[in-house]
């Protein structure tokens, strides 16, 4: 009976040391795969943090993943297209004000038309690495982010210019709207409350299309309306080389650019560039915006969270973003990131939501570093 007692108690104390380390890693781990903690963080300094060390990973848009690369300081654990492919990244936006004001309507147009030709410029441009044009893009890419002609090549890679708007984009932003609902950013009552009846209405309303349309069929030589384009954009993001490369005189050799070509007057919002879309946004609201480049993901929460009041009018690229790890880390996947730090642009940012996008899926936590 003693050694029966015996027998008992060992096999009690083994059980409650089993599961004494089961609930400590349910603890540290959460009911999933573990967590990943992530700090918010300007795109212009995460590849010095990441150096530093202060960092463990960073998810941007291009050059700031390509400079890492160049730098032989980080290595791409996942490019964009790897989490989903030929997902929206930048659009064109309008304030729904400058829209409203005498002659709004017809100098967007304009606008879109310039981007429109901008856009198709550097595709052309990037389908013949070896022409003037490209010579020409990448010194436009390289002023414009004031990275070297190593950075641009290598980002140039990664990213797809594109002005059209197509069911492709609207499927996709209805995606990253119900992501928002799932991760509590949002909710469908929140939607509603804006006046739509769900999430396809919403995104079928915001994205106005008939802009992009008419732009095809305007010519140059109009007359000059006083009117002048306050333009919002992002700090060196390649992703808006459009609005660049639509300024540039020397994209149509020199005698005036396509604005000009268009009858257009433009100037940088005050501000700007701005750090992240979140603060494009910010600046529509407060009417220092009229024509904001900025990621598809801020300018649809905004509009549902604070009601700034925009339409999307074009796209301005696809893909073009990467997860970058130091060189050497040891980080193969996204699993080998739990418990470590990632930096990203914000929770409003596409890089966020595709950061996200690629931890669910191994059933892992984004949780923000407190």
């Amino acid at each position: 009976m003693a050694r029966k007692m015996v027998l008992v108690a060992v096999i009690v104390v083994a059980a409650v040391i089993v599961l004494g380390a089961y609930a400590a890693t349910v603890m540290m781990r959460g009911d999933r795969g573990g967590s990943v903690y992530y700090l918010r963080m300007a795109p212009a300094t995460m590849a010095a943090s990441l150096s530093a060390g202060s960092i463990d990973a960073y998810i941007a848009w291009e050059p700031f993943v390509s400079e890492a690369i160049v730098g032989m300081t980080g290595e791409v654990l996942l490019w964009s297209e790897d989490i989903m492919p030929e997902h929206p990244c930048c659009v064109v936006a309008v304030s729904q004000d400058f829209l409203e004001q005498p002659n709004g309507a017809e100098v967007a147009k304009r606008f879109l038309k310039a981007h429109l030709e901008a856009t198709t410029w550097m595709i052309d441009a990037m389908a013949d690495t070896g022409s003037d044009e490209y010579a020409l893009l990448k010194t436009l890419a390289m002023e414009f982010t004031t990275r070297n002609e190593s950075v641009v090549d290598e980002a140039l890679k990664h990213l797809e210019y594109r002005y059209v708007v197509d069911a492709t984009l609207l499927s996709a932003l209805e995606d990253f709207v119900n992501m928002y609902i799932e991760t509590n950013q949002t909710t469908l009552e929140a939607v509603q409350d804006r006046g739509y009846d769900s999430v396809e209405d919403f995104v079928d309303t915001y994205v106005n299309e008939t802009y992009i349309d008419a732009a095809a069929s305007v010519e140059p030589g109009l007359p000059d309306l006083p009117l002048m384009v306050r333009v919002g954009y992002l700090r060196g993001d390649l992703h808006q080389l459009a609005y660049y490369v639509a300024n540039d005189s020397r994209v149509l050799g020199g005698a005036e650019n396509l604005f000009n070509k268009y009858s257009v007057t433009v100037t940088n919002a005050s501000g700007a560039p701005y750090a992240n879309g979140g603060v494009v946004m910010d600046n529509f609201a407060a009417g220092i915006v009229d024509i904001g480049y900025l990621g598809a993901p801020p300018a649809l929460i905004k509009h549902i969270t604070v009601g700034t009041e925009i339409a999307i009018v074009a796209q301005a690229n696809i893909e073009g973003s990467g997860l970058v790890v130091s060189v050497g880390s040891g980080i193969d996947s996204v699993e080998d990131l739990v418990n470590m730090t990632v930096a990203t642009p914000g929770e409003t940012s596409i890089q966020h939501l595709l950061l996200k996008i690629a931890l669910d899926r191994k059933d892992i936590d984004l949780v923000l570093k407190t």
